[in-house]
């Protein structure tokens, strides 16, 4: 060891190993050495120029100060060490999203269910240790509970992976970045992930004629409102191609009931879309993944919301006005429920096995309006996306066909069976 230069109060000592190969110096450039967390810690500087070492080594030093002083574990964390401190820093930022917060929270308490991946020391984790871990738990795992693993779900789970990667990077716990962990995905399956399904008419119908059953076989009034506000929400979804998120959070001051022989509508010319119909909404989409937008529905829609507020009235379980329309945060549990009686859970489209979930009632208003022969940019602009992204995400079924028919009759007729 060559001479040792003391800073920080004498807690780091930076010196030049004099370790030989073949009688020569392995390296002349200047290491630093202290000890934390009961441990001595060592690296080098990359220069031999001393000064210039000081400068490196005091920064390292005082980023294992603050480390320390987080309670972070310094010496070869492991993703199980750490996940829960990147949570609580997720949690308590008020940058991100409330809706975010619970995405990571969902995605990671699956995660942890991996004990390989968990076991990964997060200075030193590669992508391909996270493909030869996760992944293939995963894969494994759907196998062996003879499910469909869709890349849409493996890149949310990458994604949630991600961002717990990017914090390690910023809280100087790695040095370097973690390259773009979703690439690690076959072609195949991030092209799998594109593809979104939408029911055919006869499946449709069976979906609605479940899910009238389900209201009136209802055992309290409770559980006959919820099931008739879901059956609600889904010709809703189905007649206005709203996402999920946007359609939970309309308020009733963001819809106009539209009837063309009575009412003027600020949008008529704006968006040429169902001209043929007398009903229709005037919706205002105030918050969005794109801007905020007017958009129209189709008269399903109409209808639907009408039922809807009659329901709220007559039973006293609904408040009309000065609030959100739909006063709940997600449908998945009760739609999951009647998917699974219904048998809809998933569905064949050729080689593919598809997902049915609450997204998949936007794919149906753009097939419809597509199968229509609707101009793809009015689709587009009625729905918040681009005509590229049209084309690229949803997928034509010529199955689909006169679905207008159902989409038209089911909010005059079918509602008024619900009751």
């Amino acid at each position: 060891m060559g001479k040792i230069h003391s800073i920080k109060d004498g807690k780091l000592h930076i010196y030049v190993r004099t370790d030989k190969y073949k009688g020569k110096l392995k390296s002349d450039n200047y290491v630093g050495r202290t000890y934390i967390q009961g441990k001595q810690k060592i690296v080098s500087s990359g220069t031999n120029n001393l000064n210039k070492a000081k400068v490196i080594l005091s920064k390292w030093y005082d980023e294992l100060q603050t480390m320390k002083k987080f309670d972070i574990t310094i010496h070869q964390n492991s993703v199980k060490d750490l996940y829960n401190k990147f949570l609580v820093d997720i949690e308590n930022s008020t940058e991100i999203e409330s809706r975010t917060k619970k995405w990571y929270k969902e995605r990671w308490n699956y995660i942890v269910k991996c004990s390989d991946f968990m076991k990964l020391k997060v200075n030193t984790m590669t992508a391909t240790d996270i493909k030869n871990t996760y992944i293939t738990w995963r894969f494994n795992r759907a196998k062996s509970q003879s499910k469909v693993l869709r890349g849409s779900t493996l890149k949310g789970d990458l994604a949630a992976i991600s961002g717990f990667c990017s914090w390690l990077y910023k809280m100087k716990i790695r040095k370097e970045k973690l390259e773009n962990i979703v690439k690690i995905l076959s072609k195949k399956l991030r092209k799998q992930q594109t593809l979104r399904a939408g029911l055919d008419k006869e499946q449709y119908n069976h979906l609605l004629s479940v899910s009238r059953k389900r209201v009136k076989s209802g055992r309290t009034l409770k559980i006959r409102f919820e099931r008739e506000r879901l059956h609600h929400f889904i010709i809703f979804m189905v007649g206005t191609g709203l996402r999920v998120d946007e359609c939970l959070n309309l308020h009733f001051e963001d819809i106009k009931m539209i009837d063309r022989q009575k009412t003027k509508s600020i949008i008529e010319k704006e968006i040429k879309l169902n001209e043929n119909e007398r009903y229709y909404l005037q919706i205002w989409v105030r918050k969005s993944k794109t801007n905020e937008r007017w958009c129209k529905s189709v008269s399903s829609a109409y209808f639907s919301y009408k039922r809807l507020i009659n329901l709220y009235k007559t039973t006293g379980l609904g408040k009309v006005g000065g609030g959100k329309i739909w006063n709940i945060s997600s449908f998945r549990e009760g739609l999951n429920s009647l998917l699974e009686e219904a048998k809809l859970t998933r569905i064949k489209r050729g080689d593919d096995v598809l997902t049915i979930d609450s997204k998949s009632f936007r794919n149906m208003f753009i097939q419809f309006m597509m199968d229509k022969g609707v101009n793809s940019t009015v689709i587009a602009k009625n729905c918040g996306t681009s005509t590229a992204m049209i084309d690229k995400f949803y997928f034509r079924n010529s199955a689909i066909e006169s679905m207008l028919d159902v989409w038209l009759t089911t909010g005059r007729k079918e509602i008024k069976r619900v009751s």
